[in-house]
């Protein structure tokens, strides 16, 4: 893995054997994702200078406001500026015209090149959608387009840097080359998971999306902009739900950021908080495909999830409740696993310890940089939730665990998520942050 200061991340995985064209055309993909970094950076520059996607001083109610006269200031799509005292919604394709022109060119030439006629007429709506702005085009054809050997997303997704409304989407591009076989094993997860059908807790507040969801794994190459920064193992877009309710979704999972992700986040963290009795019953292979496993079962949790106006009731407060509880529904999920002997109880017990580790890790990071603070939120919520009840315990400042108690405690924090993003207010979210965050159990 090759990185630097730049929201560039360029690996060197073992590929499976590519025609001359599948190479060639892959070739001109990483190029497209490098490019992506310069409208990044001036995304991040904005976030610097501004504190978020919206200019400095700006009040949450004068954006409100704005809004409702022109819908288009919390457009995923639009850069928000004051112009002679005005909000004003610039799209991004006419904000960043000059850096997106070279992305679509090399797109559209990857098009002309590949022999797979699906694949080409994707790019080809990318590339238009990266000038024009219109999004929502490839995401359909994506959809319904057979699983490729190639893969690559670009252009404006995540929202998690916009802290304010939860609306903004940053630049980000991955590529990467389809593992086959570990992507027949995801979809069987798949099946058996979302075979289970969950009853809501408010039927009608969300819709579901089980027959419409694809799942692949990725031999990832490059990540740049927001994804070079956070480098997540796994992904499921598109974010607009209407686009999931029309078109499904689509979970993809990275090989070697798992990998990364459990040298230099899971096992040190491991090493640091458990006792080393405890450190003897989990090897560092266990803890890799822990962490693989409950990332998927996070994603896929994600399709049980969508309640229609969490995204309004919760705002600013939405991402930290509906990410703790996809982790949260995914570890309950994997029961159904357990239960078809899928999985062993070893395996099961290592998702909840990987998930521990990143928790520790995350709080940790959220304490030194503002950025990761969002992030550090729902890893707060859980730990201090487990400790409430003694799931968690502490011995001589190091991290006794029972797992009988966490997977009790599991169903009582999923209910309490679900309801916050079911029928909850921004307000009935606040306070149950606070009450969490609060908790004194780690100092």
């Amino acid at each position: 893995m090759k990185t630097n200061n730049l929201p560039l991340v360029e690996f060197n995985p073992k590929l499976p054997k590519l025609s001359k064209n599948e190479q060639a055309v892959l070739k001109l993909l990483i190029e497209a994702g490098r490019l992506t970094v310069p409208i990044f950076l001036a995304q991040e520059k904005q976030l610097e200078k501004d504190g978020n996607f919206y200019p400095k001083g700006v009040s949450k109610k004068e954006v409100d406001e704005a809004a409702k006269k022109n819908p288009e200031i919390l457009s995923p799509f639009t850069v928000v500026e004051k112009i002679d005292g005005q909000l004003q919604a610039i799209p991004y394709h006419i904000k960043y015209a000059k850096a997106l022109k070279p992305i679509a060119d090399k797109l559209y030439e990857a098009s002309k090149l590949t022999e797979n006629k699906e694949f080409a007429r994707f790019l080809k709506l990318k590339a238009n959608a990266l000038v024009e702005g219109s999004y929502e085009e490839p995401v359909a054809a994506w959809m319904k387009m057979k699983t490729y050997i190639l893969d690559i997303t670009i252009g404006p997704f995540e929202h998690h840097d916009d802290r304010l409304f939860y609306a903004k989407a940053s630049y980000q591009c991955w590529v990467g080359v389809v593992d086959l076989e570990k992507t027949k094993q995801l979809n069987y997860y798949k099946y058996i998971v979302l075979s289970a059908r969950r009853k809501a807790l408010f039927p009608d507040e969300r819709f579901e999306n089980y027959r419409e969801v694809k799942a692949k794994v990725d031999s990832v190459i490059l990540f740049s902009g927001h994804m070079a920064r956070t480098k997540f193992v796994g992904v499921n877009i598109p974010m607009n739900l209407d686009w999931v309710e029309k078109y499904g979704s689509e979970v993809t999972l990275f090989n070697e950021v798992n990998d990364a992700r459990v040298k230099e986040q899971i096992l040190p963290t491991f090493n640091k908080i458990f006792t080393p009795a405890f450190r003897k019953g989990f090897s560092e292979e266990d803890l890799r495909k822990g962490n693989m496993n409950y990332v998927a079962l996070h994603e896929f949790a994600h399709n049980d999830l969508y309640y229609k106006n969490a995204a309004k009731n919760l705002a600013d407060l939405l991402s930290p409740v509906y990410e703790l509880s996809a982790s949260v529904l995914g570890m309950r999920m994997a029961g159904s696993l357990l239960l078809k002997d899928i999985i062993t109880n070893k395996q099961l017990e290592s998702m909840v310890v990987a998930f521990i580790c990143r928790s520790f890790y995350l709080i940790e990071r959220g304490q030194k940089s503002k950025t990761w603070a969002n992030y550090a939120t729902g890893g707060i919520i859980f730990i201090n939730f487990m400790f409430n009840r003694e799931a968690i315990k502490r011995k001589n400042r190091l991290i006794i665990v029972n797992f009988m108690k966490i997977f009790l405690a599991l169903q009582d924090l999923s209910y309490a998520l679900e309801f916050l993003l079911s029928s909850g207010t921004r307000e009935n979210a606040d306070a149950f942050i606070k009450k969490y965050v609060r908790l004194s159990y780690l100092s």
